[in-house]
């Protein structure tokens, strides 16, 4: 049986992050929770540029200190 890693939700962190809006296809700003390799929209934003959801959008880029 193969399992998958469930990260609880202490360990996740919240950051601000480039995601991909399929609506106004442009690259905008949102919160995203970081888990483990998971990364993902936090639900219920709304894009600042059209105002639709942005739960399906799709994260670009997460600024990451080394």
């Amino acid at each position: 049986m193969t399992g998958t890693m469930i990260v609880p939700a202490t360990q996740r962190q919240i950051a601000r992050g480039m995601v991909y809006c399929p609506i106004c296809t442009r690259a905008v700003e949102a919160d995203v929770v970081v888990g483990g390799r998971r990364v993902f929209v936090k639900g219920g934003q709304k894009c600042p540029r059209c105002a639709s959801s942005l739960d399906s959008a799709s994260v670009l880029e997460v600024p990451e200190a080394a």
